[in-house]
């Protein structure tokens, strides 16, 4: 029993499904949302779920492979990260805390590296084989910089792909698009952890042991994901330089991570300073959109586009989110009727006369 507990802790823990679930009800309320405001949807298949699966596996190896034998982490930290991500998916819709739970959890374990309230399930983990030992404070700031990184990369290869808008009001309470970017990952990474399950449980095969310490391989869930909305700017431009921003963060955590190994006492400012600056970034990156001189607003001499929905004849023209047209066949439009009827003139072929968002005209 203890084998095929220890051999599924990652595909029994919480963590993985009720991220699954959260990843659904992202697409159920954004096909709800599509259909709502354009009567059918614009992307309706799942490719929250699709980016979740894909994304999830590839990094998910790709980490595992690299800093697999480089990462200990102590069981009083997977308890209360678990526990933070848990809540955040429960209780805070809103947002994917990930990075922000693996950092308290390891502020909270670097200043009480054993906490009394969690005795009870340090004593069951023990039964695994997994002990309850401190471990190097640098392996929170390293696993910190590396949630970091990917949720960079993840934004880089998934984020600006589908723009799928909602409307909101703008100061002057007029109806604007805006794009929402809101999706997650749940990443099977494998950490080194103390403990000996490998004795306890596959005696015939020898103790893996580093300097004379005992470790279990373990797969955990690490949470990735982020919910931004870009109201003004191109979103695919918009999301490409948050993302090398974002790694540019992880590259600055690793370079405070080999101050602290000459410096070790810096470790918890540096991880305090790490978080800073991943929040500093993102809140720059909506300080810029919000002063970009651009809104996705109606218009009164033509027709704004904020959605193309893939394999029709408009998305193999040279159109863009932001764009405004102007004429259809020659016939000025300011509406949907209007669109539609100048459509109809010549069935098979249509001529725009086009606006791009830099007031540039294109045919």
């Amino acid at each position: 029993m203890k084998f095929l507990i220890a051999i599924g802790f990652y595909g029994l823990q919480p963590v993985l499904w009720i991220g699954v679930i959260r990843a659904y009800l992202i697409h159920t309320n954004r096909l709800n949302r599509e259909r709502k405001l354009f009567r059918s949807a614009i992307y309706d298949q799942f490719y929250e779920g699709r980016h979740f699966v894909r994304s999830g596996l590839i990094l998910g190896v790709c980490l595992s492979i690299i800093f697999s034998w480089l990462l200990v982490v102590s069981a009083q930290w997977v308890i209360l990260y678990e526990a933070l991500v848990l809540v955040s998916l429960i209780l805070v819709p809103g947002q994917f805390l990930g990075v922000t739970a693996a950092a308290i959890a390891a502020v909270v374990t670097m200043i009480m590296p054993h906490i009394p309230a969690l005795s009870g399930i340090e004593r069951w983990l023990n039964h695994l084989g997994i002990s309850g030992q401190a471990v190097n404070p640098l392996n929170f700031l390293l696993i910190t910089s590396l949630m970091i990184l990917v949720t960079g990369i993840f934004i880089r290869f998934n984020a600006g792909r589908f723009d799928s808008p909602a409307i909101a009001r703008n100061t002057r309470n007029n109806k604007v698009a805006v794009f929402p970017f809101n999706e997650l990952t749940v990443i099977p990474f494998l950490m080194l952890m103390p403990g000996d399950w490998i004795k306890i449980n596959m005696s015939f095969i020898p103790l893996f042991q580093i300097h004379g310490h005992a470790y279990v391989l373990v797969f955990l869930p690490i949470l990735i994901g982020l919910k931004i909305t870009v109201a003004k700017s191109a979103p695919r431009a918009f999301f490409k330089q948050l993302s090398r921003e974002l790694i540019g963060v992880a590259v600055f955590g690793i370079g405070l991570l080999v101050v602290t190994v000459f410096v070790p006492q810096f470790t918890l400012a540096a991880l305090v300073v790490l978080i800073g600056a991943y929040y500093g970034v993102l809140g720059l990156a909506r300080r810029r959109d919000r002063h970009q001189n651009f809104e996705y607003s109606e218009v009164m001499d033509g027709i704004r586009v904020i959605g193309i929905q893939p394999g029709t004849p408009a998305a193999k023209m040279d159109l863009d989110v932001g764009d405004v047209i102007l004429t259809v066949n020659g016939i000025q439009v300011t509406n949907e009727d209007q669109f539609y009827r100048a459509i109809s003139t010549s069935p098979t072929y249509c001529g725009f006369k086009v606006r791009d968002r830099n007031d540039q005209l294109k045919n």
